[in-house]
């Protein structure tokens, strides 16, 4: 029978709720939990590591020294290093969002920015020479959590620019009592840690040969128990590793459990660069991120060929499904596949919060995570069941072409120097 257990995976869900950073401790232990759950069906999981980016702060304040004396609470903006122990005095001004007019004559300043930084907008920073930055986050007239923002590896060729992160309110005031000399202090502790992928596979019992991957990412952000996001995809692939475990499929079919995606996609980035001369057996990929609200609606973004795209309208409306369906890319653990010509299908409901603290379990049900999970098993079973395989390996050059204005984006790589990300 075609059926997943919306309890059993919410029972899941609510083991793994919790703040799961990529490359701590959390996330290990997150990693560990889906393992185990492995091994009780008999499957043999494989922890993969690769490295990645981390920081841990130190010390970060800011001091208005000129027209009037105080200090805010700042926090560090990651990977951006570090200042002297004794902090960085200089002019100060508010830059907006440091477009070429702004930074003009902000050479060797402290400069005020709106929410975080791009890496076309870090680029012109580094360009301009200024000395340090303070981006404000969050909403003026709600204060709640400060944001944990860190640049990412693609930065760092445009060098180090110490800086530091404010609630919006106290920007404001910054910005209205003109506050022009600061003293800006950041320290903190930039090296390199493990992440993890959690890998399982159950082979073909007839056509081994052609693989189909099941990814899901079970990191999560700063301050969020990432339960919608994506600890409800991750639960979801589990209920589908378990009924093939009991229903040997024809194909392969290879689990990934993906670590760090929302440091940039680093976990499946890390798989595709450490198996790229198995990809050729890669058909497909399915990819789950964002499920189970109570309220909301879903969608399904197709990275490959119209049959891929028919074919989903068509289970849609048999199975009494709502889905919107919209060929295009998802930045999500499909990307890296993507690249290498293979054709995606990602599945997600929107609807409960994501990337803050209100991304809690009480928002999502079993019966959201059963519907969703119904229709992955139903598409993933017709698919290994099929004579022949149901479309090809295929990206259409309309969407091949939005993919490459992503990675270009994701990489700095993009020559359009006037329009941010």
């Amino acid at each position: 029978m075609l059926k997943t257990d919306g309890r059993r995976a919410f029972s899941l869900l609510k083991e793994i709720a919790f703040e799961r950073l990529g490359g701590t401790v959390e996330e290990k232990r997150a990693a560990n939990i889906l393992a185990d759950v492995l091994r009780g069906l008999d499957l043999e999981p494989e922890i993969s590591e690769f490295d990645i980016w981390a920081y841990e702060p130190t010390r970060a304040t800011l001091e208005v020294l000129e027209p009037y004396q105080k200090e805010y609470p700042v926090e560090v903006y990651g990977l951006t290093g570090s200042t002297l122990p004794d902090g960085l005095e200089a002019d100060f001004f508010y830059a907006e969002d440091a477009d070429e007019v702004s930074l003009s004559e902000a050479k060797g300043k402290v400069v005020l920015l709106n929410q975080g930084v791009a890496l076309k907008r870090y680029r012109r920073m580094a360009e301009a020479e200024i000395a340090g930055f303070v981006a404000w986050g969050g909403l003026i007239y709600r204060r709640e959590d400060i944001p944990r923002w860190a640049i990412r590896p693609e930065y760092f060729k445009h060098g180090k620019i110490p800086g530091a992160i404010i609630f919006a309110d106290e920007a404001a005031e910054l910005v209205q009592e003109e506050a022009s000399k600061v003293r800006l202090t950041v320290l903190q502790d930039e090296r390199e840690v493990a992440s993890q992928n959690v890998i399982c596979e159950i082979r073909g019992c007839e056509k081994p040969e052609e693989v189909v991957v099941i990814t899901a990412h079970y990191d999560s952000v700063p301050y969020s128990s990432g339960a919608n996001d994506n600890g409800a995809g991750s639960v979801i692939i589990m209920e589908l590793a378990r009924h093939f475990t009991k229903n040997p499929p024809r194909r392969t079919l290879r689990f990934i459990w993906c670590g760090a995606e929302e440091l940039g996609l680093r976990g499946s980035f890390a798989y595709v660069q450490e198996h790229e001369e198995d990809l050729g057996e890669c058909k497909f990929v399915l990819n789950v991120d964002v499920a189970g609200a109570i309220l909301g609606k879903n969608r399904t973004i197709v990275t490959g060929p119209d049959a891929l795209k028919h074919y989903v309208e068509v289970m849609s409306r048999s199975m009494g499904v709502a889905m919107a369906i919209k060929q295009d890319v998802y930045s999500s653990d499909s990307v890296p596949f993507a690249e290498k010509d293979i054709p995606s299908l990602n599945l997600i409901r929107m609807g409960a919060p994501i990337h803050n603290r209100h991304d809690r379990v009480e928002y999502l049900s079993p019966n959201r995570l059963e519907e969703l999970g119904d229709f992955a098993l139903r598409f993933l079973n017709d698919i290994d069941q099929a004579k022949v395989f149901l479309f090809e390996r295929e990206i259409p050059e309309g969407v091949k072409k939005k993919l490459a204005k992503y990675l270009k984006r994701m990489r700095g790589e993009d020559e359009d120097r006037e329009q941010d990300e």
